[in-house]
């Protein structure tokens, strides 16, 4: 078997469109991290935007002290309150600014906390505790349970930080005269919310967020859609070269079958290696123990660390990738074409994701396989809030894929079985 492997990958790799894809595809990868480096928020940037409010205060501050001398017994008190007040706030401000220049995170996330901590009993006493106007209950307690997990792991956090930069799928609206000014206000805390990093950890984060998708797994399927059919189905193909040779037929469809998977593990691999790679030349590591807030029922919450999160993501990413294989081999063997096999396969596919949406409460959409295409989603549970059925878990998730993936290899083989027969 291991020869057949072998064999395949050999076959593939000679093949210009699929050398042709991966060159696609590693020039996404150059190009994506070169968005996220240019769109990552560095430390000289927030010392920057702080020197320029520093400088404007200490221009109010001047001005208010040129006024305060001419000024009248009414002005005199106000004027002093302003100065005070400014003085206080210029103060803060430098501090940051020491803060950011000497990396001092742990005392930047203690500010968080000591900022914002106070507000979660406020909303709790406000009976506040279900409202969705930013920021929520659920965004101040999440927000400091993450700076709390960042302070006990060591771990650096993205900037900018502010509560005023982090949204949950409960922040839905701001509190504003209108419901164009919420909407708008509303858009720019989720912009700034896109907190980008050039490390190699949340670049790769980043990237397996636009690749366990969708639109991955048509690339993967573009990539692999010929292993079966460019042998040859016919009678003169050359499949049936090698049927002549001391190999089982199905041996040579597993042989086929493997190699797309351990191929697609691969390719995988390599995406980790190069943002391991580019990720400590141009920036740094990144930290593993970076807090992904995984979301629960009646608004609670766990946290879980970037690392395990994309060892979990990768997992359920695989298992999708080999339930997508079973059908495009299974239209591979029944049509003998290329492109037909893989528009029915994507169209297989795309029919299940939409009737699956009419499922969504039913007693088994969690058995249902097309469920779970949204691999960030499942595992953060967002899908499982947003479709308001926790049923649709990681878990459930690897079960029906793999259940699914294992009926359709049963049905491809009969199939190649009785196809064989025939034409013997």
């Amino acid at each position: 078997m291991l020869k057949l492997i072998l064999f395949e990958i050999k076959k593939m790799w000679n093949a210009n469109f699929f050398r042709i894809l991966i060159l696609a595809l590693l020039v996404f990868f150059i190009a994506y991290y070169v968005f996220v480096y240019i769109n990552t928020t560095r430390a000289e940037d927030e010392i920057k935007l702080l020197d320029e409010v520093i400088q404007r205060t200490e221009q109010t501050i001047e001005e208010d002290s040129v006024a305060l001398e001419s000024a009248e017994d009414s002005e005199v008190k106000e004027l002093e309150e302003s100065i005070a007040f400014h003085e206080e706030w210029l103060e803060k401000e430098q501090t940051k600014v020491e803060i950011f220049e000497e990396e001092n995170w742990d005392v930047l996330l203690q500010m968080e906390i000591d900022n914002n901590e106070p507000m979660i009993g406020t909303k709790k006493f406000q009976n506040e505790t279900h409202t969705y106007t930013h920021p929520t209950l659920f965004t101040y307690e999440t927000y400091v349970a993450m700076s709390k997990w960042m302070q006990d792991k060591d771990v650096v956090p993205l900037l900018p930080v502010n509560i005023l930069s982090y949204v949950t799928l409960y922040d839905r609206e701001v509190n504003s005269g209108s419901a164009a000014d919420s909407e708008f206000i509303m858009n720019i805390i989720k912009e700034n919310s896109n907190k980008y990093s050039s490390t190699s950890i949340h670049y790769l984060f980043r990237l397996f967020g636009l690749l366990f998708s969708f639109i991955g797994v048509v690339f993967f399927l573009f990539l692999f859609g010929d292993i079966v059919t460019k042998e040859g189905l016919g009678r003169n193909g050359p499949i049936y070269l090698l049927q002549t040779q001391p190999i089982q037929r199905y041996k040579i469809l597993a042989s086929k079958f493997l190699t797309a998977i351990l191929t697609s593990l691969l390719i995988l691999v390599c995406a980790v290696v190069f943002s391991f790679i580019v990720g400590s030349i141009f920036d740094r590591f990144g930290d593993w123990d970076y807090p992904v807030v995984i979301y629960g029922e009646d608004r609670t919450f766990t946290l879980m660390s970037m690392g395990v999160f994309l060892v979990k993501a990768t997992s359920l990413f695989m298992v999708i990738l080999l339930f997508s294989y079973t059908i495009l081999f299974l239209f591979s063997i029944l049509t003998k074409r290329v492109l037909v096999a893989i528009g029915l396969t994507l169209g297989a596919l795309f029919v299940g994701m939409k009737m699956s949406e009419g499922l969504v409460t039913s007693s088994i959409a969690q058995y249902i396989p097309f469920q779970y295409f949204s691999v960030f989603e499942v595992v953060t549970n967002e899908l499982a809030l947003t479709l308001d059925n926790f049923n649709l878990t990681y878990a459930n998730g690897i079960i029906s894929l793999s259940i699914a993936s294992l009926v359709m290899l049963i049905v491809t083989y009969v199939v190649s079985f009785v196809q064989s027969k025939k034409g013997n």
